[in-house]
Formats: C-alpha cells, structure tokens, sequence
C-alpha cells in the first residue's frame, strides 16, 4: 500500500492583534500616569542640613595653613602670614576672632605640611582655641595633611 505525499502544513502566526494590543497598554499607562500626576498636591520637601549632603563649597570655612619654611613653620590665614613665634600667634588668633565674631559657626580646617611633627601644627590649635575663648565660642578644628610636593590635601 501506497503512502499518499506528506503535504508540509505552515503555521503563520498573525501578530497584528498582538501590536495592536500592546499600543492599547501603552496609551493606557501612559494617560493613567499624566492624570495620577495633576491630581497630587505640591508637597514641600525639607532641605538636607546633614554635613554629608550638601555640595562641596557650600559652607564657609576658616583655612589655617602650616608650611615648612626654612626649617620652621608658618602659618596662613587667607594669603596673610604670621610667624609661629608669640607675636605671630597673638595676631593669628586676632584675626581667626575677628572672622569667628562674624559667624560663630564656621568650622576651622587646619591643613599642614605633611613633613612637619604636631609640635609645629600645635601652636595653629592654641591659637584657634584662643581665639573661640575671646569670642565665647565652640569650634569644630579639622587637621588635615598636605603632600609635600604638591600642596593640596
């Protein structure tokens, strides 16, 4: 007995309702999200005051520089220069006064030379700590160390 031809059947999937609904989801969700959207009322958000939140350079800080400098060590406070003999301290805490009387919060960052020992950067904590007793005053002193070569922390 004789087989007949195996005829090949083709399936053809017909993807046109398929699109079509998925477009119909799309338009949906998208309108769905716009009114959701103008029915919310406008909410205030606070306003981080977290040190760690907010952008660099947006507080103000007092800069108090120890360099090495012929075997010694000076001391800077925005461009001026004082020796770290007690004239040069007296008038380093003068003028870190002056600034604190304006705004008692700011925080002091000490930045030294990375080569110097703490008995050069010392006399720099003295003179912060005078200064916030003259102006009855806490501050907040941050030491931070400088590289040798390059001179940025």
């Amino acid at each position: 007995m004789r087989r007949a031809p195996s005829q090949q059947s083709t399936i053809d999937a017909d993807l046109t309702p398929l699109i079509d609904l998925a477009f119909l989801l799309i338009v949906f969700f998208v309108l769905v999200a716009r009114m959701s959207g103008e029915q919310l009322p406008a909410i205030p958000l606070p306003e981080p005051t977290a040190i760690a939140a907010t952008p660099a350079g947006a507080t103000r800080r007092l800069a108090v520089n120890v360099l090495a400098e012929d075997g010694g060590a000076v001391l800077t406070l925005a461009g001026e220069r004082f020796a770290s003999d007690a004239a040069g301290l007296e008038r380093l805490a003068s003028a870190i006064a002056r600034r604190l009387r304006n705004d008692p919060r700011v925080p002091v960052d000490i930045r030294a030379d990375r080569s110097l020992t703490y008995r050069a950067v010392e006399p720099a904590i003295d003179a912060i700590t005078t200064a916030a007793t003259q102006c009855g005053t806490r501050v907040t002193i941050r030491v931070c160390a400088l590289q040798a070569d390059v001179g940025t922390p």
